[in-house]
């Protein structure tokens, strides 16, 4: 078994927490998550929609992950310069800050939504200057090395 294969592995006992060797269809995203990968809701829909299970051995995930490769890895190349593009489209004066506000708005608003509570985990510790606003390449290096 391969270092790889043997974290998955555990990864997945964390999920088992029943010990029946199988996790939960609803749990499939987590697991994907917390392997590597960054699927929005849509992808892991996408994913299940071929299969009819409820609920998935180890050995039926990583044929599901196998079989899904593409799109998968597509959710894990996403480099530091894709993030500052789009954060950019908010720094309307060309500072490289952006107000809090608008950054609450994008976790909150756009995309794959977060819960505020989310928003507050994630801006833990962002520094915010006087008038507002955060240096959105702080905080994507901040929140890639994590």
């Amino acid at each position: 078994m391969s270092a790889t294969t043997k974290t998955y592995q555990d990864i997945f006992t964390l999920f088992d927490k029943k010990n029946e060797g199988v996790i939960s269809k609803e749990k499939v995203g987590d697991y994907l998550r917390a392997i590597g990968y960054n699927p929005s809701e849509q992808q892991i829909s996408n994913i299940l929609s071929n299969s009819s299970k409820d609920a998935f051995s180890f050995d039926a995930l990583n044929q599901l992950v196998d079989s899904n490769n593409d799109v998968l890895q597509s959710t894990i190349n996403k480099s530091y310069k894709d993030f500052v593009k789009a954060f950019k489209i908010f720094d309307t004066n060309q500072t490289g800050k952006i107000a809090i506000g608008d950054l609450k708005y994008m976790l909150t608003g756009l995309g794959e939504k977060l819960s505020y509570e989310e928003v507050d985990e994630i801006l833990k510790g962002v520094s915010v200057d006087e008038n507002g606003l955060i240096d959105y390449e702080e905080f994507i290096k901040e929140i890639l090395s994590n």
